[in-house]
């Protein structure tokens, strides 16, 4: 975990990152005014970036008690929590949001998953025999779109730290909430207020869809990608304060 001066008063702000990323999706988050105004912790799930590998911690639904645990020991009972999930780490921060029920302040869901369109990704290591095969696929495709697009280097340089093997892992635990768009039911039964953030660019139109008719509450932001805190910083972080200075 990475963590600005902590302040015992102050409500905190948990970041988690996707599929083969890492906390460095966030690095600009520590000069912005939502810093400056609440904990921020952002982390490395086990098996990426910093955080080694577990055997133990390599599922979603395992990482997803790991970090309701952690959460539990740094906040204490009756402090509230901010989550803010990008892509499929959604789908652990969904979990984590049911079980902190009564401490969730807010959960900005960022580009998380919905439908199953949203695997666009994470599904690709079901197509490989072995984990190893699949990330060195999965790294050359990365690879080959980082020249022209910074999203793609700063992804590339998280996804050389992940794990192939917890990658697999959170592929395939990720079925039973991804077939049938369990995913997005999911997150629309969550009680907390929320808020799923997209842009027009990457978000299939099976999950565009489906924010419409279900009404989940969103905002889409135009000409952004898949990686808003890279993509729109600025804009980004400000209106994560806004909207939480505004509750």
């Amino acid at each position: 975990m990475r963590h600005n001066g902590l302040i015992p008063e102050r409500d905190t702000v948990w970041f988690f990152h996707g599929f083969g990323d890492s906390g460095w999706a966030y690095r600009e988050v520590f000069q912005t005014t939502l810093a400056a105004h609440y904990n921020v912790y952002v982390i490395d799930f086990p098996g990426f970036g910093a955080s080694p590998a577990q055997a133990a911690y390599s599922t979603i639904p395992e990482q997803a008690k790991l970090l309701e645990k952690i959460i539990r020991e740094e906040v204490g009972p009756g402090a509230r929590v901010v989550l803010v999930a990008h892509s499929i780490g959604a789908l652990i921060a969904t979990q984590v949001a049911q079980n902190l029920a009564e401490q969730m302040l807010f959960y900005f869901n960022v580009e998380g998953n919905l439908t199953e369109a949203d695997s666009y990704f994470s599904s690709q290591p079901q197509q490989y025999g072995t984990a190893q095969a699949f990330a060195q696929a999965f790294a050359q495709m990365v690879l080959q779109k980082a020249p022209a697009e910074e999203r793609y280097r700063r992804y590339y340089a998280s996804l050389r730290w992940a794990d192939p093997d917890t990658m697999r892992s959170w592929s395939f635990s990720s079925l039973p909430w991804v077939q049938d768009d369990r995913c997005g039911y999911d997150f629309k039964a969550l009680t907390c207020p929320k808020l799923y953030i997209w842009g027009d660019k990457d978000t299939p139109k099976p999950s565009q869809e489906f924010l419409a008719v279900q009404q989940i509450p969103n905002r889409v932001y135009p000409e952004v990608g898949h990686w808003h805190m890279l993509e729109n910083t600025s804009v980004f972080y400000e209106d994560l304060y806004c909207i939480l200075n505004d509750l």
